[in-house]
Order: structure tokens, then C-alpha cells, then sequence
């Protein structure tokens, strides 16, 4: 039976980044450090789920669809500022990685999501069997739940979704109404505007009362609903209509889109204690140095499997 772990390297390392500060020289070096540290938990917790990190590229596709995506992200200085330095130590991060024999992948014009997508999708037509875990504190990952795959918060390994408890967890009665439901509300984070004002509190309700937006719709055509409310008005309408279909085909992750694999980056992924080590004394990271048998034993096993 095919086991792997699939974890959004962004949202592990910008929570990384969020972290105590820490510094050599002039370079914050906290990302590095937590990054490293949280892949030895997650190695602990499920030691037969080999990892693979998955990176942002730069979905263009995404921006031409809706030029203002993503743009709250870098609105104020600060956060210009802290981006920078989040992305000063990413190279130093796909080092550490690497030495701890982890494999990583970047598809230039693809996001984490979309190679999530792509892996759940591929790793189940192969072997239907499979067990993945998606770690990630992105519940847009919800969606790709089937039979054999869990959704993990990195920042809360108790908070898991799988298929047994999505209703309770979400409201939603299968990963496809979760997407809906998502379309529905938007993304404040990516600053995606949501349809007709509902809520993450009422999207579920909507979806349960109407069984679909497309049964919405057909009972609209239908004559056998007429939208009074303005929440109704709103979706039936053309421009709702449009922004829901634009919602859909930004966020939705079920069907993958191919990879272009001449644009995909792998990074190396050998195993090399020395080569560790070094990383840990250039950014002085005593408290692994000073148990490094210790700190590097889980991925010593894993590596000579």
C-alpha cells in the first residue's frame, strides 16, 4: 500500500516564519529553524508516510482571471517587509530539506494546491489503496478528501478531516459541496470576493437547503423558486452566476490541471548528516547540535529504508 504525506512548504513556513525571532548576522533564521524541527514531528508522528513538500509557483492563469488576487497579502509596508524576509531564508529552507533526504518539488506555473491536486489524484489512479495525509493550514485541501486521505492543520495535528467526520467539521456532506460552499463565501485571504453576501456560517446552510448551487439554479429556471431575498437575487443573477463559475475554476482543485514538466523543479533529496550539520552550525543552531544523534535519527531510518 503506497503511503505519503503531502505538506504546502509555504503555509508550514510562513507559520515557521511567524515564529520567536531569531537571527544570525542580519538574516532571520526562525523559518529555517521551525521548518526543520516540524518536518522531524511529522516524521515522528507517521514514520511510514514518506513526505514530499510541495512549493508556489506563480499561477498567472489565476491573475488574469482576477487581476486583484493575492493583493491584500503585500498592502502595507510591514508586510512587504516580512515577505522579503520570509523569502531571504526559502533557499536555505530547500537546503536543510534536502540533507534530510526530503523530497521537494516547484512547478513554475502552479501552486501548492494545484500539485496537491495533481499527487492526490495521480497517487490514487495508481494505486487505489493509497493513504495520503495533506498537511496544510489551507482548508481549500479539503476538497481533494476521498477514501485514504486525511486532511491535516500543520499548526494542530489534532485538527484532521477525513470523509468520517467532514459533515461534522465543515457542514458539507461531500468534498465537492465543500468546494461550492468555498466559492460561495471566497477567500478573504487571497482576497477571492465571495457571491451574494453569504457567510461561512450560511453557506452550508444554503447548500443543505438547496442540495447544490445547480439545483439552485434549475429551481430558479424552473419557476418553482423565486429568489425575494437580496442573498438570492444576488447568485440567480448573471453577474452572480459569473462570479461563482470564475470562483470555480480558481479554486478548484479536483480535477488538476496537467503539469508541465518542463517547468517543474526537483530538489535534491540525499540524505548527508555533514552537510546537516553544517547548515546548523552556519545559523548556530545549538539546541539540534547539541543532540544531533538524537535530532537526526528519525531521518537516518528513514533514509535507509
Amino acid at each position: 500500500m503506497t503511503k505519503l504525506r503531502l505538506v504546502d512548504g509555504n503555509s508550514v513556513g510562513r507559520a515557521a516564519h511567524a515564529g520567536v525571532k531569531l537571527k544570525a548576522g542580519s538574516m532571520q533564521t526562525q523559518a529555517i529553524f521551525n521548518v526543520v524541527k516540524g518536518a522531524r514531528a511529522m516524521l515522528m508522528s507517521a514514520p511510514d508516510f514518506p513526505m514530499l513538500y510541495l512549493w508556489d509557483g506563480h499561477a498567472q492563469w489565476r491573475y488574469d482571471l482576477f487581476p486583484d488576487y493575492k493583493s491584500k497579502r503585500d498592502d502595507t509596508p510591514e508586510k512587504i517587509e516580512d515577505r522579503a524576509r520570509y523569502n531571504e531564508q526559502k533557499p536555505h529552507i530547500h537546503r536543510a530539506l534536502s540533507a534530510l533526504g526530503i523530497r521537494q518539488i516547484r512547478s513554475e506555473p502552479d501552486e501548492a494546491d494545484d500539485l496537491a491536486g495533481y499527487f492526490v489524484s495521480a497517487t490514487k489512479k495508481k494505486d487505489p489503496n493509497a493513504q495520503i495525509i495533506l498537511t496544510t493550514g489551507d482548508e481549500d485541501w479539503v476538497q481533494l478528501l476521498r477514501d485514504g486521505v486525511t486532511w491535516e492543520d500543520h499548526r494542530d495535528a489534532t485538527k484532521r478531516i477525513n470523509l468520517d467526520n467532514l459533515f461534522d467539521k465543515t457542514g458539507y456532506r461531500t468534498p465537492y459541496l465543500f468546494l461550492e460552499g468555498k466559492c460561495l463565501t471566497g477567500d478573504s485571504s487571497d482576497k477571492i470576493p465571495g457571491v451574494g453576501g453569504l457567510g461561512e456560517k450560511r453557506a452550508p446552510e444554503f447548500i443543505a437547503e438547496f442540495g447544490s448551487v445547480g439545483q439552485f439554479w434549475a429551481a430558479v429556471r424552473d419557476g418553482k423558486f423565486k429568489p425575494r431575498l437580496k442573498v438570492h437575487q444576488r447568485l440567480a443573477s448573471a453577474e452572480g452566476r459569473a462570479t461563482f463559475a470564475r470562483n470555480l475554476q480558481m479554486m478548484q482543485l479536483i480535477k488538476p490541471r496537467p503539469l508541465q514538466r518542463e517547468l517543474i523543479t526537483n530538489f535534491p533529496a540525499k540524505f548527508d548528516r555533514a552537510e546537516f550539520l553544517d547548515i546548523c552550525g552556519e545559523f548556530a543552531f545549538l539546541s539540534i547540535l547539541r543532540d544531533a544523534d538524537t535530532f537526526l535519527r528519525p531521518f537516518e531510518i528513514a533514509a535507509a529504508k
